[in-house]
């Protein structure tokens, strides 16, 4: 009798559900077990194929075992029997990565009980024994499963692909039978590396977003819809504040903007702190200047209204919103935020006293900036966080005193928890990051 096997690193109950959700439709036998017990990636590998060899050997010669790991879910439901008629492999490539290219998606894999795939199996262990012997950097299971069969990446069965990953750009518009939630490889000039910056509260994100749609047939990652609160150029919310955010954003990135500033209002309402909010780039600065480059205008512009001004990007959220930021603010005149990379500061969150030395460190560095020939992208020039970076690195001004952690502000979602106080949700392009701040957004209103 075929079987279905989910392997997890550590059991996932909505994962779980969505398999065994699958396999009820279908009548399968549906097994699972989890591998929390084992910290290796060698060694995990080796269980994964060790399991996957005993459990076949259990079946029928000829019958299949179709594998799913806990990065794998089924998005569009199809028929094992339709996806493995003529074969007797079903695995495929992954997406190139960098100039690597042909690597295995081996998150999802469907295998007949025949002495060929037990022999390459049995080699797949052999090749995990060698890492963990030190003989062998790394487990190639392209070189075993490309000559059994592996099919390109994104191939399709019928109308059907078959394994798909989410870095590919579009996929919740497609007929998907599984759809890899995981982290792809990066490349490195040492080679290929893990990716560090993968996110496992987005992934639990699209977990509940796939399992939506596969049992309640609603759709997948729907643009966030706040309404507009004013088409004015600027709005200013609880005018006269001794403490006042900033932020700007253009209709370009209104998706998750409002998200922010639905959200930024009732923080600052529910503190009495003041709100700025730009919709454009000030006609006074001029043309051919992205917003994300005015940072330092604006704080300037409104330095000397409050007694601090502190600069909050258009893809920030304030989480536990029982938090206030005066805590933070106590015995110091600049409030910076830890980069999660190699930045000694994230421009995104940036907070000024008003001082007399800070108003003219913003001048110094608005004069950097004027310098910068093309400002017209986020990232054109190196972006303005560079310029940001390099005068207050040149006044002393990124060491402990201060830069805070990324814990306390300005915290990568990766990092947050229910008691973070401000979330920016960087490196996110579209549908991902204004989804995702919506439903952060509505999570933060059950903090009381």
């Amino acid at each position: 009798m075929p079987l279905c096997l989910s392997f997890f690193q550590r059991k996932d109950d909505a994962v779980l559900r969505n398999h065994a959700h699958y396999c009820r439709s279908f009548g399968y036998d549906h097994q699972w077990t989890d591998t929390d017990h084992i910290l290796h990636p060698a060694l995990r590998a080796g269980a994964k194929y060790s399991e996957i060899l005993r459990r076949l050997r259990a079946l029928a010669e000829g019958d299949w075992l179709l594998f799913l790991d806990g990065d794998s879910v089924v998005f569009h439901p199809v028929a094992i029997e339709t996806l493995m008629e003529g074969r007797d492999l079903l695995v495929l490539e992954s997406p190139a990565v960098g100039d690597h290219s042909g690597l295995a998606m081996v998150n999802m894999m469907v295998l007949r009980n025949t002495p060929a795939n037990r022999a390459m199996l049995h080699q797949l262990i052999e090749d995990c024994s060698r890492v963990i012997a030190l003989v062998a950097d790394r487990v190639d299971e392209a070189a075993r499963l490309r000559p059994a069969g592996m099919l390109a990446c994104n191939a399709t069965i019928g109308d059907i692909y078959v394994n798909v990953s989410w870095r590919i750009s579009q996929w919740f518009h497609a007929r998907i039978f599984v759809v890899n939630l995981g982290p792809l490889p990066i490349a490195s000039p040492g080679g290929l590396r893990e990716d560090m910056l993968h996110d496992l509260n987005l992934q639990r994100l699209l977990v509940d977003q796939v399992n939506d749609a596969l049992m309640h047939g609603r759709p997948v990652l729907q643009p966030a819809a706040y309404p507009e609160l004013s088409c004015e150029p600027l709005t200013t919310y609880n005018p006269g504040g001794r403490i006042a955010f900033l932020t700007l954003y253009t209709h370009h990135i209104n998706s998750y903007a409002r998200v922010s500033e639905h959200n930024a209002k009732r923080y600052c309402d529910r503190h009495g702190y003041t709100y700025h909010v730009y919709r454009s780039v000030p006609e006074e600065i001029g043309p051919g200047i992205n917003g994300s480059w005015v940072r330092t205008w604006l704080l300037q512009k409104h330095l000397a209204q409050h007694e601090w001004i502190i600069w909050i990007d258009a893809d920030t959220l304030f989480f536990n919103q029982t938090r206030r930021i005066d805590e933070l603010l106590q015995g110091r005149d600049l409030l910076l935020g830890k980069d999660v990379g190699a930045w000694s500061f994230n421009s995104g969150v940036m907070g000024f006293r008003n001082t007399a030395r800070n108003a003219e460190l913003l001048a110094r560095i608005w004069a950097r900036i004027g310098s910068v020939d093309d400002k017209s992208t986020v990232y054109a020039s190196q972006g303005d966080q560079y310029y940001t970076n390099e005068v207050l690195f040149a006044e002393g001004l990124v060491g402990v005193e201060s830069v805070l952690d990324n814990l306390s502000i300005n915290t990568p979602p990766h990092l947050a928890t229910d008691e973070t106080l401000l979330v920016h949700f960087i490196n996110l392009g579209e549908p991902y990051r204004s989804a995702y701040m919506a439903a952060r957004d509505a999570a933060s209103q059950r903090i009381r």
